[in-house]
């Protein structure tokens, strides 16, 4: 079989095949502009498309932030009632819980300037109650009868510094103690009209009994047993509550009991009902729960020590007795000290979890670096949790974990934010290493 010979291209085919060339060229070029140009096309109205709905949702989050007022107004209602809860739970607690009423005296006997006035108030009482001149005389011969006054005097003297010594006594301090108790626990039960046949309003009055004390400390200073009977059944007597209004103060009682849990319950409502209408941005109003917390406690740090400031200049008349009524004060507010304290402390709280899951950059940074450890195995992060927990009491800021029941909503908040992180980080950085946490933070 031959091989047929190839025709030459002639000038003809040459010329038409350069001018194919040309064309084929420029159709691409303009297929590949025109693909470009779509391309470029669908971009842009993907970006605008974009933009459309982000200007469309940050309008529907305006209209419905500016519809909504209702979360707000609720968060401020609560933070007022919360700050009145306080108050009137401080006063239920002070008045009519008998543990709280003798703890308190405890602390009001470890204050100096309690003791130099309880110190010259039983002295005075012994020597108004006793004839000290005629008891010397009694007990010393008939020819020094002239040093009884002198002696008397000097015995003034002594007994001061006796009482001062006996008051410091784990003696005196457990009479003291059980004196209070008996005229709290005789106290609650008449307001609370809970008599028994052991307790009668009949006298019209309730009292902290000192008697006992005093005879001991006449007798520690050697005056006779007869004379010693023959003291008064007023003295060392303290009236705490008089019962001519009786039927109003249970009244008061009353209120005061059910405004305690009722109030506390109102208060947690509304702050319940304000993250839950607030939809779209319940984290933003959990944490403004939190600074509502924080404004109270520090509104209630503040109202105790105007109050006291206030409460002194009214009371005290003389200048000498306002150190000691300063005293006072300050030991019997110590409750709302500790409940101011609590709500900053409840309120730091939630304004830190709040924050943390939120979606600013530093909040995701911050999930990122702590997933390795709240991604952990469950036991890991429960230790971990009760180390926190521990931390906290250990520090106890403000004095505000002194209580149980502060102690226990503490534990358990942190519980919560530790579960609350949890979750999120497992869903956001689930396969998250400690390596891959640093890099990120060097990055």
């Amino acid at each position: 079989m031959t091989d047929q010979p190839r025709p030459e291209p002639n000038d003809q085919d040459v010329a038409s095949a350069g001018q194919a060339e040309p064309a084929a060229a420029a159709d691409a070029t303009a297929a590949t502009e025109g693909s470009e140009d779509a391309v470029v096309t669908q971009t842009d109205e993907s970006v605008a498309a974009l933009a459309s709905a982000v200007i469309a949702s940050r309008t529907g989050e305006a209209e419905g932030e500016s519809k909504s007022r209702w979360p707000i107004v609720l968060v401020t209602l609560a933070t007022v009632l919360a700050i009145v809860s306080t108050v009137t739970t401080w006063v239920r607690t002070q008045a009519l819980d008998t543990d709280e009423w003798v703890k308190l005296s405890d602390q009001l006997l470890d204050d100096e300037n309690v003791q130099e006035a309880l110190t010259v108030y039983l002295s005075d009482q012994l020597f108004a109650s006793t004839d000290v001149t005629e008891a010397v005389q009694e007990t010393i011969p008939e020819d020094l009868g002239f040093l009884a006054a002198p002696v008397a005097g000097a015995l003034r003297g002594l007994a001061t510094e006796a009482v001062g010594v006996l008051i410091k006594s784990d003696v005196f301090s457990d009479a003291w103690s059980a004196a209070n108790r008996r005229a709290h626990e005789t106290l609650v039960a008449i307001l609370r009209d809970e008599t028994g046949p052991n307790v009668s309003t009949a006298d019209g009055e309730v009292t902290l009994d000192l008697r006992g004390i005093v005879i001991e400390l006449g007798g520690n200073l050697g005056i006779s047993e007869d004379t010693l009977e023959n003291i008064p059944e007023d003295i060392g007597v303290v009236t705490i509550f008089q019962s001519d209004t009786l039927e109003q103060a249970q009244d008061v009682v009353r209120v005061l009991d059910f405004m305690s849990w009722f109030l506390f319950v109102i208060v947690v409502g509304l702050y319940a009902l304000a993250v839950f209408l607030a939809r779209g941005r319940r984290v933003t109003m959990t944490r403004n729960v939190g600074i509502s917390l924080i404004v109270a406690g520090v509104l209630l740090l503040l109202f105790r020590s105007i109050a006291a400031r206030l409460a002194v200049d009214a009371m005290v008349r003389k200048p000498s007795n306002e150190e000691l009524a300063e005293s006072v004060l300050t030991i019997a507010t110590d409750l709302i000290r500790q409940m101011g304290w609590t709500g900053v402390l409840y309120g730091v709280l939630i304004v830190l979890v709040a924050s943390l899951l939120g979606e600013r950059r530093w909040a995701v940074a911050a999930r990122r670096f702590l997933a390795p450890m709240t991604n952990g195995p469950a036991v890991a992060v429960v230790a971990g949790t009760i180390v926190l927990i521990l931390v906290f009491l250990w520090w106890n800021p403000g004095g505000a974990l002194s209580r149980a029941v502060t102690i226990i909503t503490v534990s358990v908040l942190i519980a919560i934010a530790v579960y609350a992180l949890r979750r999120q980080t497992m869903r956001e950085f689930p396969e998250m290493t400690f390596g891959d946490a640093v890099a990120a933070v060097k990055s």
